[in-house]
């Protein structure tokens, strides 16, 4: 499977906040220790909106931002990934998104169908996301097929060049969620040192604060 991130920033954070900067009280509780140590344990370490209804609540939460998502003009939403790829936990909704004109998905001669865009990553642990970029998808008739998963060295900035538009859009559906976009700024960070994460998308045994918050264990 390819690996491919993302970052996107929203609409608020980027007025009158140098690039990357987040509001003090989302950094203060990525970085917080013990948020940290209940985060790496699958427990929400947010106490807000549906945070704070447990994990049912944030499900039904999640599900209604990606509705959202794929009813914004210039975008799509090819494929949210809420099964947890299958198997094992994933501590985030993987959400693609491509062009709603599909020009940027092709059939190739070998008879794959290949979407490229870029992902909106939800955390399922707190009112975070990043973007991934590029991201893409592709399946076979026959069942086939390989998808992008989330990496560190993937998260980037907004606006993603070529996709300005479909950016800023998806910017306005997640501040109006309320659900902040972090950058690799902080997500690069060294993690709570000891701190064990259960996860298949970090180089351990020295974790990110993008392997706290986005994690998964097939």
């Amino acid at each position: 499977m390819s690996r491919h991130i993302d970052q996107l920033t929203s609409s608020r954070q980027t007025v009158g906040m140098r690039k990357d900067d987040h509001p003090a009280d989302v950094e203060a509780l990525l970085l917080d220790p013990n948020s940290q140590i209940r985060a790496s344990q699958d427990e929400s370490a947010c106490g807000e909106g549906a945070w704070a209804g447990g994990a049912e609540a944030v499900e039904g939460h999640l599900h209604r931002v990606v509705a959202a998502l794929n009813r914004v003009p210039a975008l799509v939403v090819e494929h949210a990934e809420f099964e947890h790829y299958g198997s094992g936990y994933a501590s985030f909704v993987d959400v693609l998104l491509t062009r709603r004109d599909g020009s940027a998905r092709r059939v190739d001669a070998d008879g794959y169908t290949t979407t490229e865009g870029f992902s909106v990553v939800l955390c399922r642990l707190a009112r975070i996301a990043c973007i991934l970029s590029p991201a893409e998808r592709s399946h076979h008739p026959d069942g086939r097929g390989y998808y992008s998963l989330p990496w560190l060295d993937a998260v980037t900035e907004i606006p993603i060049p070529g996709w300005e538009k479909g950016c800023e859009q998806i910017s306005q559906v997640l501040e109006r969620y309320r659900i902040t976009l972090v950058g690799p700024h902080i997500l690069s960070r060294p993690a709570l040192p000891h701190l064990k994460i259960d996860t298949n998308l970090g180089d351990g045994p020295h974790y990110s604060i993008f392997d706290v918050w986005f994690h998964w264990m097939d």
